[in-house]
């Protein structure tokens, strides 16, 4: 993530000196040239415009260590500390950052201070997880803690508190190993439980700058620093738009026609619900006839949907290279969404087969058979339906 910030501060920077004057801000008293750093930004998502990292102090927590000990913030005060985050199954990046932080440890090993690991996968990294990847890496408390607790409160205070780029990837993105995505930096917390800066632990620049400051040679320099809102404000929303400017959102790549398909698709799904409740009915009063339409309709339009369904997901792997839109929402809903997804996309291939089954039955008058396939269609055809709708609204809408 820091090698991405720093191409769009190369571009910026680029454009700046082909017009060769600096960018103005609001007030005539906030420029910033050439030369000069962007503020620090996180993000939430994979398609999150970047934010303001202005972290002050960490709020109060509570997390298990490895060896299944609660620390919290307070027990904590009274020296400086280092934070960084990881999760165990991560192949490469992680094992990479904790080799550094045990590396680093033993560079500041006269410095009376904590390093604290924090899990970004607590529902995977229990204690017993947390306790065998420490041992790895010969942490041992209260000097080095590793981190791990209710997924809420952990979330809460990665994203909230630390402000770290951190989310769990879905779809082609996730893979064994790449489960979640997060940057690798460390920030380092005063005494009093003041967020003084943020480092690239894979930067041995910073992270020299990181051991001067720890060892009192240094104050923090400024580019490290959380941005102050009093001398930021005034520049935030011009530089985040300079950096949306060429930060490129993969589904702006979708022709205009392709963006529309989401919507058609839920439209065509309700048209779907309602004929097959019509169709219900009027088999219900008897009415042969109109039941027979109503279910011929319905096909013809869940079949018009999947076309449309596969052309839309075919346009956005071609366009953007994705498979699938991400839902961005965290907690219980997200458990909501994925469980009406799946048990949606599993039915959905059932519908094609068990609907043409029942119709070609009900049109050869075998009634028998026609009916006992119905009852098993007819719910199943009706809540890929419904749900089809509750998907988009969730996806698109929430």
């Amino acid at each position: 993530m820091k090698k991405q910030l720093t191409v769009i501060q190369l571009i910026l920077l680029a454009l700046v000196l082909l017009v060769n004057s600096p960018v103005t801000f609001a007030q005539d008293d906030v420029t910033i040239r050439p030369g000069e750093e962007l503020p620090p930004t996180y993000r939430l998502n994979t398609f999150d415009e970047p934010r303001l990292w202005n972290p002050d102090e960490v709020d109060d927590f509570t997390l298990l260590d490895q060896t299944g000990k609660p620390f919290t913030k307070q027990d904590l005060l009274g020296k400086p500390w280092i934070v960084n985050f990881i999760f165990a199954r991560c192949p490469h990046q992680c094992p990479m950052t904790s080799r550094m932080m045990m590396e680093f440890d033993k560079t500041v090993s006269n410095v009376d201070m904590r390093m604290v690991t924090i899990t970004v996968d607590p529902e995977h990294d229990d204690v017993d997880v947390m306790q065998r990847y420490a041992e790895i890496w010969g942490a041992e408390p209260p000097r080095w803690l590793f981190g791990t607790g209710e997924p809420e409160e952990v979330w809460k205070l990665i994203r909230e508190g630390f402000k770290v780029s951190t989310w769990k990837n879905v779809g082609t993105a996730s893979s064994p190993g790449m489960e979640f995505a997060h940057d690798n930096n460390i920030i380092h917390i005063g005494a009093t439980g003041k967020i003084l800066g943020r480092y690239d632990s894979t930067d041995p620049k910073e992270m020299s700058t990181l051991r001067r400051v720890l060892k009192g040679q240094i104050e923090t320099p400024e580019k490290f620093q959380p941005a102050v809102i009093e001398a930021r404000e005034a520049q935030e929303k011009t530089v985040l738009e300079y950096v949306k400017s060429v930060k490129v959102d993969p589904f702006e790549k979708l022709p205009r026609w392709a963006k529309k398909l989401p919507a058609t698709n839920a439209m065509l799904n309700a048209l779907a619900t309602l004929l097959l409740l019509i169709g219900f009915s009027a088999i219900k009063a008897k009415q042969v006839s109109l039941h027979k339409k109503m279910m011929l309709y319905a096909f013809g339009i869940s079949c018009v949907f999947l076309i449309s369904y596969l052309t839309y997901h075919y346009a956005l792997h071609h366009y953007t290279g994705l498979r699938g839109k991400p839902f961005e929402q965290t907690g219980t809903i997200k458990t909501v969404y994925y469980s009406i997804l799946i048990s949606h996309v599993i039915l959905a291939a059932l519908v094609p087969i068990l609907a043409l089954v029942t119709i070609v039955k009900g049109l050869r008058q075998n009634w028998d058979s026609h009916r006992r396939w119905a009852k098993v269609t007819f719910p199943i055809w009706l809540y890929v339906s419904v749900t089809g709708v509750i998907i988009y609204w969730m996806l698109y809408k929430l």
